[in-house]
């Protein structure tokens, strides 16, 4: 089974998967979906620095514990008894798991930081003696540590961490005498590698301010959701040098490729407006701008010219700014609150072709916390396509047209489709990109999944060698990250791995709704579909206007029917097929959710329709196609209902 561990509920306002408000987690830099862990530990922390009274989550039920990370290592119980364990490496993982995202990590990555020297039989049995050690240190609350055969977690809804507190009193570098995991001597170079890491990642979070933030959605108490919004925290696109030449601007901006014709096309970006700007404002705009680019690098495979960064070149922007559309951003500061509009318009007569704005609180934003904000550029990207697809009369764009072109026709699902989509992209491996292989690797997945394809051994290595292809020409491309996690979790059952792909992906673009949504299919794949549903509800936000909604639409429909929640499995799964009323995947969950509401009529019709699209169908057939998630709780579901509407069991 998997080796990570998504565990925490899913009780979101508005579907939103949230970090606290006011709340930087853990220092760790590693994306995760499922519930930041460190949420309660900053929420408790926010509040003794702020003299306010605890917080409802941390009361004496959930015995919460303290952790010292700086300066010696220790552990002490909610009646200040130390429960620290006497072994270095005992120490050390508890470490690792309290500032790791997700306060869980898999014992294979354990054991290779902490006993990197020793063999596998070796190093496995020293984990289990840390484990046993750390157990009887804590006594009767030793379920305070859990693990299975694959992953150790920490329960951090019941740990407090100093290093939130420094980060809530906003305590510089300088102020801060004690070192990380001071005097925790463990002799593995893995370990000492992990241990600089993370040391960097703290002062660099104490003196920037801003921490790559997880993405995981927070426990909640219950409440109305029609009358909540939250924020998604932002991390991503790196930060860019403002000052400097004008030359030396232009060569540090990572979103201008040289003139080698790497970028065919340019887009613009035009300085952002920003109005009743405050401290770190400033910096804000620039983080929103450059996740702009980042999105639009990465989606549509075309440069981007930042203006932001250096003076326009007339020469230069006859040769290479192509597009007629540019982008502008405008920030307007007012109280607590900070208005985003995003504007899409022609480069010459400045005539607008698209707008849209959004409000969000202004201290969020001014941390990084840009949240439902995200879903304007998702909406920039479609709006971009939607243009270089349709409206561009330049009869030179239509090289560079044929990505689009292609993912349009993948996400059309027929077998023409596909086998139309991979000649156009096997068009443009001359001029190599990361998306072009990934997208050919992903094509895979669909051929698997309509049945168009057995999993055969050609098409698993065909698979292989365009991911790897794809993740070695740009291994920081958040689409390509997406694509092969999912190949990587469909085809081959990797969802360890996969979900590392995921959680760079989101955090390099946490606006681009097809890494989110692939990830919730990771969820169902490991049988974890509340995950899914949470993850599926913010997909929806982000991808409210995509072309693809009815793919975001499917997942929302698997995610639901697995977790049992037939009514909105029908909701979602009816709403999609209305776009794609041959989509195979869809009709199966149909089926399955109108047998389980005890509707067998709609079951049958769809049962019907399944068969005729698949040439008929079996549970046997369907359970040798390679397809994940069967042997799951939620598979199981599944199964039961297509037997239940009269499917054929061979």
């Amino acid at each position: 089974m998997l080796q990570f561990d998504y565990r925490k509920s899913v009780d979101l306002p508005l579907g939103i998967p949230i970090s606290l408000p006011g709340c930087l987690p853990g220092a760790a830099g590693m994306a995760d979906w499922s519930l930041d862990a460190r949420s309660s530990t900053c929420q408790t922390s926010a509040s003794e620095a702020t003299g306010a009274g605890p917080v409802d989550r941390m009361n004496k039920e959930h015995d919460p514990f303290r952790m010292f990370l700086l300066g010696p290592f220790a552990l002490v119980d909610a009646e200040g008894r130390s429960v620290t364990p006497k072994s270095k490496k005992a120490q050390a993982l508890l470490a690792m798991l309290a500032l790791s995202a997700r306060g869980s990590r898999s014992r294979i990555w354990l054991r290779d930081k902490l006993w990197s020297d020793r063999s596998d039989d070796q190093a496995a049995a020293s984990l289990r003696q840390a484990l046993l050690d750390i157990h009887k240190t804590l006594g009767p609350a030793r379920d305070l540590l859990i693990a299975d055969k694959n992953t150790v977690w920490l329960d951090m809804d019941r740990l407090v961490l100093d290093t939130e507190l420094v980060v809530r009193t906003k305590r510089s570098a300088d102020q801060i005498t004690d070192e990380l995991l001071e005097g925790i001597d463990i002799r593995d170079p893995e370990f000492e590698d992990w241990l600089t890491l993370e040391r960097q990642n703290w002062y660099s979070r104490l003196n920037v301010g801003q921490v790559h933030d997880v993405f995981e959605p927070r426990q909640q108490p219950s409440r109305d959701i029609a009358k909540h919004s939250a924020l998604l925290p932002l991390t991503g696109a790196p930060d860019v040098p403002r000052q400097g030449k004008p030359a030396e601007i232009a060569s540090s901006n990572p979103y201008r490729r040289p003139a080698d014709g790497d970028w065919q096309w340019v887009m613009v970006l035009q300085p952002p407006i920003v109005v009743g700007v405050g401290e770190g404002g400033q910096i804000a705009a620039t983080r929103f701008q450059n996740l702009i680019a980042k999105a639009i690098t990465d989606g549509l495979a075309i440069g981007v010219s930042d203006l932001s960064f250096t003076l326009p070149d007339i020469e230069e922007s006859e040769q290479r700014i192509s597009l007629p559309m540019c982008l502008q951003l405008r920030l307007t500061f007012d109280g607590d609150m900070v208005m985003i509009e995003l504007v899409m318009k022609h480069l010459i007569n400045n005539r607008i072709h698209w707008l849209s704005s959004q409000a969000i609180n202004r201290t969020q934003f001014e941390r990084g916390e840009f949240g439902t904000a995200a879903a304007l550029i998702s909406q920039a990207v479609d709006q971009l396509a939607y243009f270089l697809e349709t409206q561009a009369n330049d009869s030179r764009l239509s090289q560079d047209g044929l990505l689009i072109d292609a993912v349009n026709a993948i996400f059309r699902l027929s077998r023409s489709d596909l086998d139309n989509a991979e000649r156009r992209l096997e068009e443009q491996i001359q001029q190599p990109r990361s998306s072009t292989f990934a997208w050919l690797s992903f094509i895979r997945t669909f051929q698997v999944g309509q049945r168009f394809n057995a999993l055969d051994a050609h098409l698993i290595e065909e698979a292989q060698a365009y991911a790897r292809k794809a993740l070695e020409l740009d291994p920081q491309n958040s689409v390509s990250l997406a694509l092969v996690g999912h190949v990587h979790s469909f085809l081959f059952g990797e969802y360890d791995y996969a979900a590392n792909l995921f959680e760079k992906s989101i955090r390099l673009n946490p606006a681009l709704p097809l890494s989110w949504d692939l990830y919730a299919m990771l969820h169902c794949y490991a049988g974890q579909p509340d995950k899914a549903v949470a993850m599926a509800r913010w997909v929806q936000e982000l991808g409210v206007y995509s072309p693809h909604k009815y793919y975001f639409d499917t997942t929302k429909c698997i995610a639901a029917a697995l977790a049992g929640d037939h009514a909105a499995a029908i909701a979602a799964g009816e709403e999609a097929l209305r776009a794609r009323p041959n989509f195979n995947s869809l009709l199966r969950y149909l089926t399955s959710s109108h047998a389980h509401s005890n509707n067998l009529g709609g079951a049958q019709h769809y049962l019907q329709r399944l068969e005729a699209v698949e040439g008929g169908f079996s549970i046997n057939a369907f359970r040798g196609s390679g397809y994940p998630l069967l042997d799951t709780g939620g598979g199981q579901i599944l199964i039961d209902g297509l037997l239940k509407a009269g499917a054929k069991l061979r």
